[in-house]
């Protein structure tokens, strides 16, 4: 994506997008998919080239990521793409549209991006992405796999004779529901010239360990939400009540945390500090009131633990607080 590019103008792309420049070249920065996609689109829209998704595919030095390290360590096409779409998926569980299935006819289909209604990626980007799969595979066995058949949501371009010679076949179906690529079956056995047991066994344990600790920082936001709901409602919750609703045991969610480098107590002291100031807020609030009510002691304790969170005293952050609503 480098391509035609000053180091500059990168930089700035990736600034007005919200993407870190250094995610560009990181085999296992995670960008925020909105960013990405507006990202390419304008990259698209600044070229004149109009078979760029293709010729992106086919660059020597394309960036593979962490799961294509994984998918080439691994021993033949299908554990490559069972894997590493199940890993997609539980990375981003919630934006991941790539599939892979088999149909009736027992061929192998590598979806990408969402099916109607949702609107359709860009037409380069889906190009990019069904080619750079394809392309990946053929270096991965050293075999020239031919496509079955390959499908796209966006219409055809002018010309798609270069369509026809990336993919190995005239087979080429625009305005279609979804964008997939159709392998023959007897691709999925393909052996990878590239397997290594052991970078497969290391490059597991790495993405395991991006899992645990998104899962971790999930786990943190969970518990705060509990916390949050059990102290509106005016209790006051204790590890054994937030691990009951968790279907666990105080020890085993304390653990937990721990393993994702947070406290209970840590996580308590925020939710118990945000809605403070939340109640704070009204005109009729009293400090005494608003202690008892999120669980602290006396109002002592309740300025010792705004003090602590925030770094400001109680009567800074209620001036701050009055002088943004004033301004």
């Amino acid at each position: 994506m480098r391509t035609g590019w000053s180091e500059d103008a990168l930089v700035d792309l990736c600034t007005r997008h919200g993407v870190s420049r250094a995610a560009i070249d990181s085999i296992t920065a995670r960008v925020p998919q909105g960013g990405a996609f507006a990202l390419v689109q304008e990259i698209c829209a600044a070229s004149d080239d109009d078979n760029l998704g293709l010729h992106l595919a086919l660059e020597e030095n394309w960036s593979i990521g962490i799961l294509g390290v994984l998918g080439m360590s691994l021993t033949n096409v299908r554990e490559a793409l069972e894997t590493c779409t199940d890993y997609l998926h539980r990375l981003n569980a919630k934006l991941s549209t790539t599939t892979f299935y088999m149909d009736e006819n027992g061929l192998p289909h590598l979806r990408v991006g969402p099916a109607p209604p949702a609107p359709a990626p860009p037409r380069h980007l889906a190009e990019t992405i069904l080619a750079a799969g394809l392309m990946m595979l053929r270096r991965f066995t050293g075999a020239q796999i031919k496509a079955r058949w390959v499908s796209f949501r966006h219409a055809a371009p002018a010309d798609v004779t270069e369509h026809a010679a990336l993919f190995g076949t005239t087979d080429l179906r625009f305005r279609a529901p979804t964008n997939e690529l159709v392998l023959p079956t007897y691709a999925l056995d393909l052996p990878h010239r590239t397997a290594d047991p052991a970078l497969a066994t290391y490059m597991r344990s790495q993405v395991n360990a991006m899992l645990e600790t998104m899962e971790g920082v999930d786990l943190a936001g969970a518990v705060r939400r509990c916390l949050r709901e059990a102290i509106e409602q005016g209790a006051k919750p204790s590890i054994g009540h937030v691990a009951r609703s968790f279907k666990t045991t105080g020890r085993t969610l304390q653990r937990r945390l721990a393993e994702a480098g947070v406290q209970f107590t840590t996580l308590l002291d925020q939710v118990r500090c945000a809605w403070a100031m939340t109640l704070l807020r009204h005109p009729d609030a009293s400090l005494k009131d608003v202690a008892a009510r999120v669980g602290f002691s006396d109002v002592r304790s309740l300025r010792r633990a705004l003090k602590r969170r925030t770094g400001r005293t109680l009567t800074e952050l209620l001036r701050h607080d009055h002088e943004d609503a004033s301004s």
